[in-house]
């Protein structure tokens, strides 16, 4: 909500998150590992005997200090150390798209960090080909999912390139894309450069967390540097009318994750409004993630509410924004075209709804 504005009614909010969940949806900012619930956790960790600390198990509040930072990597790291088998990961992936369905997702690409394959863990071949069958179930039912392998700055450019070599040797077609996440400062763009170059020449799709707790910088470097086509965050961009110009011209796609910015501090409310409308008044093109929703307890659908209720934007602009995220994906003309008819169809289902909640946003 923005400073000085009067918080909505009760009517309000209820008829913003009826909206934000009935929207059609496509979710490009979620990583895999982190939507798996306390409740999973506990569950996995019974299957393999493992213990648990309990600090993975609470909600990670606003990471504004060290000692919440680092329960957020118990958190997440615990998560992955539970995966250890072609059913451990297929458990995760039917709950997630179980979820994905009520929310009405259409299509979702989700990173994951297949560390585990790279120590022995697990073969990688087994665990998606049987992921691939969970996918093939949700997708009969109009819930389709990509993955993105996703590597950690933090552990270094040769991690980077073996995991990328094993998205590029993927025959589940599951995997069509890589990014980079972990420590901005610890690891730069820079030496990156060619895990990437390997990644775009195999065929791969390129996205890049950056700007999250690195500086304008690490987005246009992840840009220019790293031929990401989506940026993950982009926070550090939103004061800098020059970079988001060149998002612009690029036709670079901004993943939107205010609930995650809000937990891990790279937004601070109390410093301003999220720079997501300074995003769209750019003509900047973005769509909206939950990150990590096991992790910090987010949720998408509040997330998309949220854009009315803190951000101001019309309930109308909602089917807006959610056409214009589906050209972001990192899909195939032929799927696009069919995504975008379906979700236009619902979305003319939804005037009247729309009309509704604007009405009783202006009603004095």
């Amino acid at each position: 909500m923005t400073a000085g504005a009067a918080a909505p009614s009760e009517d309000v909010v209820a008829r913003a998150n009826d909206l934000a969940r009935r929207l059609p949806k496509v979710e490009l900012h979620v990583h895999l590992e982190g939507t798996m619930s306390a409740d999973l956790l506990r569950g996995l960790a019974r299957r393999h005997g493992a213990e648990l600390d309990p600090v993975a198990l609470d909600p990670v509040g606003a990471m504004r200090d060290s000692r919440n930072f680092a329960a957020f990597i118990t958190a997440f790291v615990t998560r992955m150390g539970v995966l250890r088998t072609p059913d451990d990961w297929c458990t995760l992936l039917d709950s997630f798209l179980a979820a994905q369905h009520q929310r009405n997702v259409k299509y979702t690409e989700a990173f994951v960090t297949f560390h585990g394959a790279l120590r022995g863990v697990y073969a990688l071949h087994d665990v998606l080909s049987a992921m691939a069958e969970v996918e093939k179930h949700w997708h009969e039912r109009g819930c389709a999912l990509r993955l993105l392998m996703d590597t950690p700055r933090q552990l270094g450019t040769d991690v980077a390139m073996q995991l990328f070599q094993l998205a590029a040797a993927d025959e589940s077609g599951l995997i069509i894309g890589v990014g980079i996440g972990g420590d901005e400062l610890l690891g730069p763009a820079e030496q990156f450069v060619e895990p990437f170059a390997y990644a775009a020449a195999a065929g791969l799709r390129c996205t890049a967390h950056a700007g999250e707790h690195g500086g304008p910088e690490s987005v246009r470097a992840a840009v220019d540097g790293l031929g990401a086509e989506r940026i993950g965050h982009a926070v550090a961009a939103g004061a800098h009318p020059d970079l988001l110009a060149h998002l612009r011209d690029r036709d670079i796609t901004v993943d939107v994750c205010p609930g995650s910015n809000l937990a891990t501090g790279a937004w601070d409310p109390r410093r301003g409004p999220h720079p997501v409308r300074r995003f769209v008044d750019a003509g900047v093109r973005i769509d909206i993630g939950s990150d990590d929703p096991g992790v910090f307890g987010t949720d998408l659908c509040t997330e998309w509410a949220e854009l009315v209720l803190r951000d101001r934007f019309s309930p109308h602009a909602l089917f807006e924004l959610t056409l214009a995220s589906l050209d972001g994906a990192f899909l195939d003309d032929a799927h696009r075209a069919r995504l975008r008819a379906h979700c236009e169809a619902e979305l003319e289902d939804l005037r009247g709804e729309a009309a509704a909640l604007d009405a009783a946003l202006h009603r004095p």
